[in-house]
């Protein structure tokens, strides 16, 4: 009886950690627009996907908390602090955005200074992306966080890489279920790049200590 049940309480587990994600990811994509509408979306945005992201952090660590008070604490405390360290590369990657689709209208995108154009938005879109975990995880001077976002992403072209193809995978998505985007883009992008960063920055971290240690007790 007891070994026929557990498979079953095991999935049930399971089924139930999914939903319970699935429910966080359209919370998190709420309270973002929400958020980023009430910052007039040009200063509204940059504090809430450092609110969502410190969030999710909070809840990979166990942690309970109120979702919309902490949420809207964190919106008010980060709402310039988070904009003079990250607004600069969300500014620069919505107008690279914004030249690469007029351009691929235009039918330039093929054309050399359309490749940069891609290019240079790749770039800026993986940086700030990098930049808004970053944020959330580690303390640094407010200049400091698009440079390191920058240099880390140098030195970590691999999980920059994967990174980039979850967003693809999230588009991927949008473009074949485009009812879900309005309910669950915004919060399944945040989701899953600030636990993929927050993944890769905590073993960046523990590789750094075991060579500082090897270095340490080295003769």
């Amino acid at each position: 009886m007891t070994d026929s049940a557990t498979p079953v309480a095991t999935w049930a587990l399971r089924a139930h950690a999914v939903f319970d994600w699935i429910w966080w990811i359209a919370l998190m994509n709420l309270l973002w627009w929400v958020f980023a509408v009430a910052g007039l979306i040009v200063v509204g945005v940059v504090p809430a996907s450092v609110a969502a992201a410190g969030l999710i952090r909070r809840r990979l660590r166990g942690e309970v908390f109120p979702v919309l008070r902490t949420f809207a604490a964190e919106w008010r405390r980060e709402l310039w602090r988070s904009n003079a360290a990250v607004g600069v590369g969300a500014v620069v990657t919505a107008l690279l955005a914004v030249n690469v689709v007029g351009r691929l209208g235009a039918g330039a995108i093929a054309e050399p200074l359309g490749i940069l154009s891609v290019a240079a938005l790749v770039a800026a879109f993986a940086i700030t992306a990098v930049a808004v975990p970053m944020y959330a995880h580690y303390d640094l001077p407010l200049r400091a966080y698009l440079f390191t976002a920058g240099r880390w992403a140098a030195r970590n072209v691999l999980h920059v890489v994967l990174l980039l193809l979850g967003a693809v995978a999230v588009a991927g998505v949008g473009s074949i279920l485009p009812g879900v985007v309005p309910f669950f883009a915004v919060g399944a992008w945040l989701t899953l790049s600030t636990v993929l960063c927050i993944a890769f920055f905590t073993a960046n971290d523990r590789a750094l200590a075991e060579r500082e240690a090897a270095a340490s007790t080295a003769p």
